[in-house]
């Protein structure tokens, strides 16, 4: 029978330590900083020697989160952090960003690497991508169902991936990764491990009477076991690293139990009984099920326990079953949560993070080998120990001037205490004074005691970011910087319908030979619209097809199809599978600004990917971009005006706000509905809620972006800007014409000296007054541009991550 991982959160000692007893094959846990969850307590690096020590005396893995979206200004504190990591026995390294997957596959390999849920992964052209980034597992998207998980697993076994699936925790109501709303509401970055989850906040009451539209049950496949193990998962992994170490506890206990009984060949058990005494916001499978709708919604986010067991308990009441004059079900929890802990105390309270103890002896005398005994003890105790020796491979020699001086051997050698191990003072009562050995063989005898104590891993020496530079410059040499500043930028505008061709043509009869493109947003909904879309590109071969994020595998079969069948120049996409499908069929590819690129590591991992340019993450400010290098050959692009997507959903958003008539999605849901709605919060802050005909839901924020600013502030960095002119129903309003407010941008770019221009300017004294003058017609032509669209913001820029 394949073996099923039970993977459990870990956001502290204490909940890492209740996964292990609980029966955990495997914990998910990270460090103070680079990690999704920056609200979990997390550990310090010497934490992590000991819950690794812990977890492997069980029979546990511990992986590390790394999952967050990586900044240029940070690349050498990831470089510390990783020269210090594979230097662990950590098990594998959970990540997002695509910078980061380049680091660990060019110059880590002994690092295990898993994708993240945060990477979004739903169609198989993903997991090439991510086999390629050199991942060995994968966390799939939480919205897929049993059979679409059944599809990815086996596409996955044939590229000897593993995939990971969430069984239990709390359900986000947006696509992981793709969620901006804690981002553009409140500066705090879901792919930076700060999300505040707007998406639970009370709202003024909507048409339906809801107060919390947005907020979605705990998913729980507790009574789906069986059906995901044939579907071919290799890892059920339990969502949880803000909880307690009680809920970590009775939640992995719980789901241990149940995956025995399938290893047994029992039944299943339906009782989640267990599962309702700690946190929960009720449960759903709705997701695993395809059962997508009304009944995944409740309308509060707190603690549902309460709720739960006095419902049962006036069940019983009515039927008369065993009822016993009324339990006080908030006393019954409350004693409950307390065994829980205190069973759990009991269980944890040998679990030492004490460091194991190392005494070094020296020995030998002259014309014999220098011997060194090294001992390791565990957690204090003196039966637990192991012994190695290691001897100098010639004899040793009286000195001359260069003796074993105590002193100098003691310096040597206290690098083996430290985050790992105490070592205890060094012994030399059998060491004959005044004797030499090489130094070289010091350090060979010191090499082997430390690959010991590491149970055979050698010590990997630390890489620097130089190094990693100079690595990828063999390939794809960095854009001088004077050169990065000499851009003359173009325009790019993107439409989403036929009604927009009129536009496009006038665009293409008037401004030819200007660098004006022009994209044509594919809908979700690929394999309904392939043949016209077919058709469409057909006849107009400089339009270029964008790719939006989410792609599930019908469609992205779909997507195939139309790329071979209309082979374009050149398209943009934001779904990396789309991408990789591009490059096998020769075929440019532009990374659009929901693959979150925020450095110059990622493009050059893109770029091994046949990637030809990328747009700059949405969430950066100008410092932020500004330190970004892109490799040569790789055109860097950044959305001028767009609306503000907080998050795309699989669900319904309209059912808890205007109402629906269907309980549950369908179909049609995807390929027909065409809705629009809001939603206000309680501080009035109103949001867009945008469901576009084959289009999954969205949600925006009530006014467009727009950062004409960037354009002097970063004069010359970019190789193109766009305008998103897709109709979503903002407070946004364009001044003039659209096609008057795109003449106006590319005669303002035209017309503007690049940075390269403004370095050159002679320091002498009659030519800065002409470069004062310049910059105050730089400030011009930004507060025209700024005038050209009315009620929009640039708030995300201006914090940046």
């Amino acid at each position: 029978m394949r073996k099923l991982e039970l993977l459990a959160p870990g956001g502290d000692i204490e909940s890492i330590k209740a996964a292990v007893v609980a029966g955990a094959d495997a914990v998910y846990c990270g460090l103070n900083s680079f990690n999704a969850r920056t609200r979990a307590e997390n550990l310090s690096f010497e934490d992590l020697y000991g819950l690794l020590r812990i977890a492997h005396q069980h029979d546990c893995q511990l992986f590390l989160t790394l999952n967050i979206i990586v900044l240029e200004q940070e690349l050498p504190a990831l470089l510390k952090l990783l020269n210090q990591l594979v230097n662990t026995g950590i098990d594998g390294v959970i990540v997002q960003d695509f910078g980061l997957f380049y680091l660990l596959k060019q110059h880590y390999p002994s690092l295990d690497i898993h994708a993240s849920t945060q990477v979004t992964t739903h169609n198989s052209g993903q997991l090439e991508f991510l086999s390629n980034l050199g991942a060995s597992r994968v966390n799939l998207s939480r919205e897929l169902n049993l059979e679409e998980i059944k599809l990815m697993s086996d596409k996955a076994h044939s590229l000897e991936m593993l995939t990971e699936v969430f069984v239990h925790g709390s359900n986000c109501i947006g696509f992981s990764g793709l969620c901006y709303f804690s981002s553009a509401h409140g500066g705090n970055s879901g792919n930076r491990g700060r999300c505040s989850q707007p998406c639970r906040d009370q709202y003024q009451t909507t048409d339906v009477g809801a107060q919390y539209p947005l907020n979605l049950k705990d998913n729980s496949a507790y009574s789906d076991l069986d059906a995901l193990y044939a579907a071919g998962a290799d890892s059920l992994k339990v969502e949880g690293r803000i909880k307690k170490s009680h809920y970590v506890y009775r939640v992995i206990d719980t789901w241990r139990k149940q995956i025995t009984r399938l290893e047994q060949n029992q039944a299943m058990s339906n009782d989640k009984d267990p599962l309702y005494t700690v946190f929960n916001r009720d449960f759903s499978n709705g997701y695993l099920q395809g059962a997508v709708g009304k009944n995944m919604y409740i309308d509060n986010p707190r603690d549902n326990a309460v709720q739960h067991f006095t419902r049962i308990e006036s069940l019983k009441l009515v039927s008369g079953e065993n009822f016993e004059g009324g339990i006080n079900v908030k006393k019954a929890l409350y004693d409950e949560k307390t065994e829980i802990i205190e069973t759990l105390a009991g269980k944890i309270a040998k679990l030492s993070l004490d460091k194991p103890i190392v005494t070094l002896r020296f020995s030998g005398q002259q014309d014999q080998a220098l011997r060194i005994s090294a001992e390791l003890q565990v957690n204090n105790l003196k039966e637990k120990y192991s012994r190695f020796e290691v001897e100098s491979s010639s004899v040793l020699h009286p000195s001359d001037k260069y003796g074993l001086q105590t002193e100098e051997l003691t310096k040597r050698f206290a690098s083996i205490g430290g985050l790992e191990f105490s070592l205890e003072p060094i012994c030399y009562d059998e060491l004959t004074d005044n004797l030499f050995v090489p130094f070289k063989e010091l350090t060979e005898m010191k090499r082997q005691i430390v690959c010991w104590l590491n149970d055979g891993r050698e010590h990997v020496e630390p890489l620097t970011l130089q190094a990693v530079r100079k690595h990828a410059a063999q390939g794809a040499k960095e854009i001088n910087a004077q050169a990065n500043l000499s851009k003359h930028t173009g325009v790019s505008i993107l439409i989403a319908n036929r009604r927009d061709l009129a536009l496009y043509r006038q665009i293409k009869q008037s401004f030819r030979g200007k660098n004006v493109s022009v994209y044509y947003a594919i809908p979700d909904a690929i394999e309904a619209e392939r043949e016209k879309l077919s058709l469409l590109f057909t006849q107009e071969p400089e339009l270029i097809p964008w790719f939006g994020a989410v792609i599930m595998e019908p469609d992205f079969i779909a997507a195939k199809q139309l790329l071979a069948d209309v082979k374009p120049n050149t398209i943009v996409t934001n779904n990396s599978g789309v991408g990789i499908a591009a490059s096998q069929l020769g075929i440019e590819w532009i990374a659009g600004p929901y693959l979150n690129i925020s450095n110059s590591l990622s493009m050059h991992s893109l770029q091994q990917q046949g990637c030809v340019g990328a747009f700059i993450s949405n969430e950066l400010n100008k410092q932020q971009i500004k330190a970004i290098k892109a490799p040569s050959n790789f055109k860097v692009h950044y959305s001028l005006y767009h609306p503000v997507m907080l998050m795309s959903s699989r669900q319904c958003l309209f059912l808890q706000s205007c109402g629906c008539d269907k309980a549950v999605m369908d179909k049609e849901c995807l390929t027909v509905c065409k809705k629009v709605s809001s939603l206000t919060n309680v501080k009035g802050i109103d949001f867009v809620i945008d469901k576009k005909r084959r289009e999954h839901n969205a949600l925006y924020g009530s006014e467009h972006f727009y950062n004409p600013q960037i354009l002097t502030e970063l004069a010359g960095y970019f190789d193109s800007v766009l305008l998103d002119l897709r109709s979503v129903a903002t407070k946004s309003q364009l001044k003039q014409s659209r096609y008057d407010t795109i003449e106006r941008l590319v005669e303002s770019l035209s017309q503007q000296p690049t940075q390269l221009q403004l370095h050159q300017s002679s320091p002498l004294q009659p030519l800065q007054g002409q470069k004062q003058e310049r910059n105050g017609s730089e400030t011009e032509i930004s507060c025209e541009l700024q005038e050209l669209i009315a009620h929009t913001t640039n708030e995300q820029y201006r914090k940046g991550l």
